[in-house]
């Protein structure tokens, strides 16, 4: 016979038993609740005491350091994080204000920036997700675990792929596109086959360039849709890169057109200086330490190229002679370097050759395919005119010298150079225009400014190249490095022979009588 108190022991054990196998079915039936259930059911989760909606959430967390280099995703969400504090509604009461250095005083050049513990709420594709920013104290290189500053993006678990998949790449891609559009150019120069740079400051811009307005619409055109095929490229199995070719005489804004070009699509400007360069290996060397997104400019190619020799089929076949390794760069090393396997070396650039004389580049650098537009940039016309005057004085279409300066545009050659000089010689509009107006007469007359006659620079027929006149008595004596240098395609050009040359120039006390131009007189 039992006894009662075993009686109750085997009572409690029993209520311990089924007691433990209710909860277990209830923890399970609350898991799959909490799975499957969708979240607009509070009062089933009530019942069944599930969390509400709100407080499944997953986070993701974003340190400002990776080990001993800044966490480039963490850089990202600060700028993101920074346009959100001006429009956001929830935003902190509390944030940071600064000026980059070298940014102007404009309040579009403030940006914010949130102080520890505070937090402000985005949306994304209907999923609300929260920035909180976190102080973990200063990062010191070498040491691992959280260091810095760290961001923690909370959102709820329904929107994980979408926060993974889809709204962290845009954070990254905005940006890319604000640093894009915030950064400043810069200028870089080849010295000891090493780039050097400065801060481009040219403020230069298609709106303010003296140029034909369906030339400069062409322009734009052409780099915008340059930028805009980098699957075309790929498909095709070209290198994703442009070539122009900027000519005409000098003062007619050539170099302008490169910054222009530089400040429309924000890339860094290369400026080559062939005579620097002393092989094609340097050249090859410098062509691979460019950045993508950049230009490589060659200004006065003509001038660079009088001496560079042109590889022959039995040439270069030994580069580590003493006479290979001296050789300045050659004009096959240059080719290769426009459109050879050696402009495969980056993508997304430009490539720009300048000159005066057109006529004295070698016909296989303009050849289709290495300079894809040719760009012509000359004297100044009545549109390029009025443009001018509206860009420095505010000058309307409606001004009495107009039509006269029209006329006057279609009888003589005038730089818009000298036009803007004249322009920027007074503050008062009437006074420039009037300036203008008088050495557009000048030059009609054959007056230079100084009053003395000068030669009619009409329409008529071909420009002949004429050389400065030397004195006789200024050329007896006169030393080596003073004289005027011809090269071999200048004198090739002219139908003269170097034999010739110095046959003319013999005991005349001259130099040769030629009507050439020495070499490096083409630069601006």
């Amino acid at each position: 016979m039992a006894s009662p108190s075993n009686g109750a022991l085997e009572r409690c054990k029993s209520a311990i038993t089924a007691a433990t196998s209710v909860v277990g079915a209830a923890m399970l039936l609350r898991r799959v609740a909490a799975d499957f259930l969708p979240a607009g059911t509070p009062l089933i989760g009530s019942l069944l005491l599930l969390p509400p909606p709100s407080s499944r959430r997953h986070a993701l967390v974003i340190e400002e350091f990776d080990g001993a280099y800044y966490n480039r995703v963490f850089l990202a969400a600060r700028a993101y994080v920074s346009t959100l504090l001006a429009a956001a509604p929830g935003v902190p009461p509390v944030i940071k204000a600064s000026l980059p250095r070298g940014a102007g005083a404009g309040a579009d050049q403030i940006t914010f920036a949130m102080r520890p513990g505070t937090a402000v709420v985005d949306v994304f594709d209907g999923a609300e997700l929260t920035w909180r920013l976190r102080s973990g104290g200063r990062h010191r290189a070498g040491q691992g675990g959280a260091s810095g500053e760290a961001f923690r993006l909370s959102f709820d678990a329904r929107h994980r792929d979408t926060v993974l998949g889809a709204y962290l790449p845009f954070v990254m891609a905005r940006a890319e596109a604000m640093a894009r559009e915030q950064r400043q150019a810069k200028l870089y120069s080849n010295e000891w086959g090493k780039w050097r740079t400065v801060r481009l400051r040219n403020a230069s811009t298609f709106a303010t360039l003296a140029m034909d307005a369906a030339l400069r619409q062409d322009v734009v055109d052409d780099l915008d849709r340059f930028l805009g095929r980098k699957e075309y490229y790929e498909r095709t199995g070209r290198a994703w890169k442009r070539g122009y070719l900027i000519h005409g005489p000098p003062g007619t804004g050539k170099s302008s057109l490169v910054a222009a070009i530089s400040n429309h699509l924000r890339f860094d400007v290369y400026d080559l200086d062939i005579g620097n360069v002393r092989s094609n290996t340097e050249l090859r060397k410098l062509l691979i330490r460019m950045k993508n997104r950049s230009i490589l400019l060659v200004e006065d190619v003509d001038c660079a190229l009088a001496t560079a020799p042109r590889r022959g089929p039995d040439e270069g076949s030994d580069e580590s002679s003493p006479a290979s390794k001296n050789r300045k760069v050659t004009l096959s090393g240059l080719l290769s370097m426009v459109d050879g396997l050696w402009s495969s070396s980056g993508h997304e650039r430009i490539l720009i050759f300048t000159t005066n004389h057109m006529d004295r580049l070698d016909p296989a650098l303009l050849r289709p395919g290495r300079m894809d537009m040719h760009v012509h940039m000359g004297y100044c016309g009545f549109g390029a005119f009025k443009e001018l005057a509206a860009t420095y004085h505010g000058v309307g279409d409606a001004h009495p010298l107009f039509p006269e300066i029209e006329a006057l545009l279609r009888e003589v050659d005038a730089a818009p150079a000298e036009i803007a000089g004249k322009l920027l010689a007074t503050d008062d509009a009437d006074a420039a225009v009037e300036m203008a107006a008088k050495l557009l007469r000048d030059r009609k007359a054959g007056v230079s400014e100084d009053g003395e006659y000068v030669k009619q620079k009409l329409h008529v027929g071909p420009r002949h190249p004429r050389a400065r006149p030397v004195p006789a008595s200024a050329s007896r004596g006169v030393s080596s490095a003073r004289r005027m240098v011809f090269d071999d395609a200048t004198m090739r050009s002219a139908g003269v022979s170097r034999g010739q040359a110095r046959g003319q120039g013999r005991g005349t006390g001259r130099r040769g009588g030629l009507q050439l131009r020495g070499r490096g007189r083409g630069r601006r």
